[in-house]
């Protein structure tokens, strides 16, 4: 008697190297970026609120959401270039630039 499913008309496809046994492929995972930490968002909002008080409203809740957005979706280097992007325009000092960025190297992380 034969082993089951491996009589003489069994279907039984050729097996390649790559072949997992009918599990699915494996996921492509991309690369980490160094990007905002979601669970200290909370914080990091409150802290560049109170770095940009002496900005006018209207130029700070752009930058900061701009900030944000930049930091959180795309990646670290991403927003630092925005934020020196705004220093070369003169809306933003040198002090204040650089504490940004120091703020945005202590709340981020890889992922």
């Amino acid at each position: 008697m034969s082993p089951r499913g491996m009589g003489p008309n069994s279907q039984r496809r050729p097996r390649s190297t790559g072949d997992r046994r009918g599990y699915p492929p494996r996921k492509i995972y991309s690369p980490k970026k160094r990007r905002l930490n979601l669970k200290r968002m909370t914080e990091f909002k409150w802290e560049l609120n109170q770095l940009m008080q002496g900005l006018p409203e209207n130029q700070r809740g752009m930058i900061k959401g701009s900030i944000i957005a930049k930091a959180d979706k795309l990646d670290l280097k991403e927003a630092i270039d925005f934020v020196e992007a705004k220093e070369k325009e003169g809306v933003l000092s040198k002090e204040l630039t650089d504490r940004i960025c120091e703020l945005l190297h202590r709340f981020s992380t890889y992922r």
